[in-house]
C-alpha cells in the first residue's frame, strides 16, 4: 500500500509544461512519518481538552487475508494507537462480493463515530471487483488513505508532491501524498481551478454555467444518512421525516424569517436574498445555514413576475427542475403543487347524489348529507379552487405525518341540505388523500449556486392560504443546522400581509419562534410607493428609477417606516436588507438606512446577493447574527378566543391601516354559521389585497370590506376574502369507487386504489 518513503517534487516556476522540473529532492520517509505522529498525537490531545469525551475513529476494510496487507494494516493500527485514534480492523472473506463491500463502506460512511476510512488494497476476493469503484465509494470527508491519480498539470507551482506509486508514468502521480494532506488541509486546495468569473448573465445563463454537486454529496454534507433521502435524479431528493425523531434531543438552530416591503410587480429580491444570507452564513462566515423557500409559481420562470426561487448568483440550482418540473420525478405535481382533491369530493357527491340504490357498502353514513348538496349554495364557484388551496395548506401547516393524516380528514369538501358540513372523512376519502401526499409531505433537497443546501417544499396560494414554505422543512432544517446554526426562511408577501400570516397561522401550528425578522427593501420599489410611475413587467423601466431621486425615495421611506413597524409588533429585531441595484447611488442607499434605523430597524444593510452572491450579503449575515443574539419574545396579534369579526378588525388596524371593517352580508352569515359550529377559535388568514393598488405609500382612513368569509378546517384556519378570488372550472363527475389508505408509520398504502380508467392521472 501507502509509504511515506518518496521523492518529493517542488515545481519550479516552468511547472511541468514540457515535462520539464527542477532537481528532486530526497525525503527520508521515516523522519517524515515521525513528525507526522508527533504533531497528531499533540493535536488529539487538544481536542480532548476542547471536548471532553471524543475519541477520532478510524476503520481499515480489508477483503480476504493477504499477509502483506494484514502487515500493513497492524502498522496503521499501532500508529493510530500511538496517536490516539481509536482504531478497528473490519475484514470481510474473500466470498464477498462488489455490492456486500460497496454497502460495508456506506455503513461506515454514516457512522458518525468514525471519522476516517482506509479501504486495504489490493481486494482479495474470488468474485470480480472494481478497484476505482470501490475506492471512489469512499466519502471524501473520510478518504484518509491519500490515493490519488494527478496529472502535473494540475498541480499548482510551488506544491510538494510525495510520489508513492509504483509504476513510473511520466507527468502522472499515482498513489501520491500532497503536502497539505501532511499538514490537515484537503489536497484539492493545491489543484488548479477555474475560479468563477462575475459577469452578468442572465438567470438561466448563470443556472446553466455551473455544476452542482451530487444530491449524494449534499445529502452526506448536511448530516444525512443514505435511508434517509429518496433521489429524484442527481440533483434533488425528498428527506424522510425519520430524520426527526433520529435528531430530536438536538437543539433547534436560529430561525429567520425574510419578510419585505409591499412588492412591486417585478419583485423585490425577498427569495434572492433568502438564498444569499443563507449563502453568505454558510459559504462565507462558516456556520451551519439553510434555506427554506417555497416552490414558484411558472410566472416567475416567463418573466412575468419576480424569480421564485432567486437570481443572479443567490438561486437555486438546477433552475428549470425547480421552475417547471416541481422538483418532483414520478409524482410532479403531487410532491410539491399537492392533489387536487376537489374532483375526487365532486365526483363523490354526484355519485351520492344519484339515489341510495347506488352506495356502496360502508358509505351509509354519508347518504343523507350527499343527496341534495349538489344544490347548496357553497358549492358554487368556488369549491375547486379553496379545496385544492386547502390540501396544500395542509400540507404547509403539518407537523407531522400523523397531523397531515388527521388535517385531510376533517377538510370541510361540501354542505348538506341543512348546513352541516361534509369532509372527506365522511367521503371516505381521506386515506385516498394521504396516501397520495405520502411522498408530497417529505420536503425536496436541492442546493444554491454555491451548494448551499436548500429545501423547496410547498407552494400555497398566498390569497387563501398563508404563503409560506412547510412547516417540516423547517423543523428538519433547524435539526439539521445545530444550535449555533441558521435556517433562513422566507414569508410571502409584504410584512403587512405574508409577515402577519406567517406568525399569527404558521408559528401558532409549528410552536417556532423566529430569532431575527429581516425585512427587505429596494430604492426602486420605495420610489414606486413613493408615488413614482407604474411598473409593467417586459417593459422599458422608467427614468424615475434608473436616476437619483431623493424625493421620491423620501417619499417612499413612510412606507418603509410602517412595514418596520409591522415587522415589530411581534416582538422581534429587524434587520432591514436593501437590496441593491446597478441604478442606486450612494446618496439614496444612505437615505434608506438612516430611514430604517429611524423607524425601529437594529440594523441597516446594503446587500448584493444577485450580482455577488453570498459575499454580497457577509454585511448582512454579521448584522443578522449580532440581532439573534438581542433578547426577544415573540408575540401574536390578537388572542384566538375573540370573535372573529374582532379578529378581522385587529388585522386591519394594526396591519393595514384601516379606520375599520364592514362585513358585507354573506361574510356575515357566515361568520355567524361558523362561530355555532365551535370554528370561532381558529386564526383568519386576509385573502388578496387589503387596499387599491393604485393608492401608494401608506393607505389611511379606509373601511376595510369584507365579502366573504370561508374555512379550511382541515388547515386549521378562516380565510376572509376582501377582493375576488378567480376559480377554476370543475372536472366532470364519474364513478370512483376506493378503499386505499396510508399507513402513518410505514408511508406504504394497505391496498390499491380501485379507480375508474378515467383517473389515470391518480394511479400508480
Amino acid at each position: 500500500m501507502l509509504s511515506f518513503s518518496g521523492h518529493a517534487l517542488r515545481l519550479g516556476s516552468t511547472g511541468f509544461a514540457g515535462v520539464k522540473r527542477t532537481a528532486a529532492t530526497v525525503v527520508s520517509g521515516n523522519k517524515v512519518s515521525k513528525l507526522v505522529r508527533e504533531r497528531l498525537k499533540k493535536d488529539v490531545e487538544k481536542m480532548w481538552i476542547q471536548f471532553p469525551g471524543f475519541r477520532p475513529g478510524l476503520v481499515v476494510l480489508q477483503v480476504g487475508d493477504r499477509d502483506d496487507s494484514n502487515l500493513y494494516i497492524t502498522m496503521k493500527l499501532k500508529a493510530a494507537a500511538e496517536i490516539g485514534i481509536s482504531a478497528s480492523h473490519v475484514r470481510l472473506p474473500k466470498t464477498a462480493t462488489e455490492d456486500e463491500v460497496l454497502r460495508c463502506i456506506v455503513t461506515v460512511n454514516e457512522n458518525p463515530e468514525v471519522h476516517g476510512l482506509i479501504v486495504q488494497l489490493p481486494l482479495d476476493s474470488v468474485n470480480t471487483m472494481d478497484p476505482e469503484k470501490v475506492i471512489n465509494a469512499v466519502a471524501p470527508e473520510k478518504d484518509v488513505d491519500g490515493a490519488e491519480m494527478v496529472k502535473g498539470a494540475w498541480v499548482k507551482q510551488g506544491a510538494v508532491v510525495i510520489d508513492c506509486g509504483i509504476n513510473h508514468v511520466p507527468g502522472i502521480f499515482t498513489n501520491c501524498l500532497f503536502q497539505s494532506q501532511l499538514e490537515g488541509c484537503r489536497a484539492s486546495q493545491l489543484l488548479k481551478t477555474q475560479p468563477l468569473t462575475m459577469k452578468l448573465f442572465s438567470d438561466t445563463t448563470l443556472a446553466h454555467s455551473c455544476t452542482p454537486k451530487t444530491i449524494g454529496q449534499l445529502a452526506r454534507e448536511v448530516g444525512l444518512f443514505s435511508k434517509e433521502v429518496e433521489p429524484y435524479g442527481t440533483t434533488r431528493a425528498k428527506v424522510r421525516l425519520e430524520i426527526i425523531n433520529r435528531f430530536k434531543a438536538q437543539p433547534d438552530g436560529k430561525y429567520v424569517v425574510v419578510t419585505g416591503i409591499t412588492p412591486t410587480p417585478l419583485g423585490e429580491g425577498k427569495a434572492t436574498t433568502t438564498l444569499g444570507l443563507a449563502q453568505a452564513l454558510g459559504a462565507h462566515l462558516h456556520v451551519n445555514s439553510f434555506a427554506c423557500v417555497c416552490q414558484p409559481s411558472q410566472g416567475s420562470y416567463f418573466g412575468v413576475k419576480g424569480g421564485g426561487v432567486g437570481g443572479g448568483y443567490s438561486q437555486v440550482l438546477p433552475r428549470e427542475e425547480v421552475h417547471l418540473y416541481h422538483s418532483l420525478g414520478p409524482l410532479r405535481r403531487r410532491s410539491v403543487e399537492g392533489p387536487d382533491s376537489s374532483p375526487l369530493c365532486f365526483r363523490y357527491i354526484f355519485y351520492f347524489s344519484r339515489g341510495p340504490c347506488n352506495l356502496c357498502v360502508g358509505h351509509k353514513h354519508a347518504q343523507a348529507a350527499f343527496l341534495d348538496c349538489l344544490k347548496h349554495p357553497h358549492l358554487q364557484g368556488e369549491l375547486c379552487r379553496s379545496v385544492a388551496s386547502e390540501v396544500m395548506a395542509v400540507l404547509v401547516l403539518s407537523t407531522s405525518l400523523e397531523d397531515m393524516r388527521c388535517r385531510l380528514a376533517r377538510t370541510v369538501v361540501a354542505y348538506s341540505r341543512v348546513g352541516n358540513p361534509v369532509t372527506t372523512e365522511d367521503l371516505g376519502i381521506s386515506g385516498v388523500l394521504a396516501a397520495l401526499m405520502r411522498e408530497a409531505v417529505m420536503p425536496n433537497l436541492m442546493q444554491t449556486m454555491e451548494g448551499s443546501p436548500v429545501f423547496v417544499h410547498t407552494c400555497p396560494l398566498s390569497d387563501i392560504a398563508p404563503g409560506n414554505s412547510s412547516i417540516l422543512a423547517d423543523q428538519i432544517a433547524l435539526k439539521l443546522v445545530g444550535p449555533e446554526g441558521f435556517v433562513v426562511t422566507e414569508a410571502g408577501g409584504g410584512a403587512e400581509t405574508g409577515m402577519e400570516r406567517f406568525v399569527d397561522i404558521k408559528c401558532r401550528a409549528s410552536g417556532l419562534c423566529p430569532d431575527v425578522m429581516v425585512m427587505v427593501a429596494s430604492v426602486r420599489a420605495l420610489k414606486m410607493h413613493g408615488g413614482g410611475p407604474a411598473v409593467t413587467a417586459g417593459s422599458v423601466m422608467p427614468k424615475e428609477y434608473l436616476e437619483e431621486n431623493l424625493t421620491l425615495l423620501e417619499n417612499g421611506c413612510i412606507h418603509l417606516k410602517r412595514q418596520v413597524e409591522n415587522a415589530m409588533a411581534f416582538g422581534l429585531p429587524v434587520v432591514v436588507a436593501i437590496n441593491t441595484f446597478s441604478s442606486d447611488t450612494g446618496a439614496e442607499l444612505e437615505l434608506v438606512c438612516a430611514r430604517a434605523k429611524q423607524a425601529g430597524g437594529v440594523e441597516a444593510v446594503p446587500c448584493s446577493p444577485w450580482a455577488e452572491g453570498g459575499a454580497g450579503a457577509v454585511e448582512l449575515g454579521q448584522a443578522v447574527r449580532r440581532a439573534a443574539d438581542t433578547p426577544h419574545r415573540m408575540n401574536f396579534l390578537y388572542d384566538l378566543e375573540i370573535p372573529i369579526v374582532n379578529k378581522i378588525r385587529t388585522i386591519a388596524r394594526s396591519m393595514y391601516g384601516a379606520d375599520n371593517v364592514e362585513l358585507l352580508p354573506e361574510a356575515q352569515r357566515k361568520s355567524t354559521l361558523f362561530s355555532k359550529q365551535g370554528l370561532a377559535n381558529l386564526p383568519v388568514c386576509m385573502a388578496k389585497t387589503h387596499h387599491d393598488a393604485e393608492r401608494k405609500g401608506v393607505p389611511t382612513g379606509f373601511t376595510l370590506l369584507v365579502r366573504d368569509v370561508s374555512v379550511h378546517a382541515g388547515a386549521g384556519f378562516l380565510y376572509a376574502s376582501v377582493g375576488w378570488v378567480s376559480t377554476e372550472a370543475l372536472m366532470r363527475p364519474s364513478d370512483v369507487e376506493t378503499d386505499e389508505d396510508l399507513s402513518i408509520f410505514t408511508y406504504k398504502t394497505r391496498k390499491l386504489s380501485k379507480l375508474s380508467h378515467e383517473w389515470g392521472m391518480f394511479s400508480y
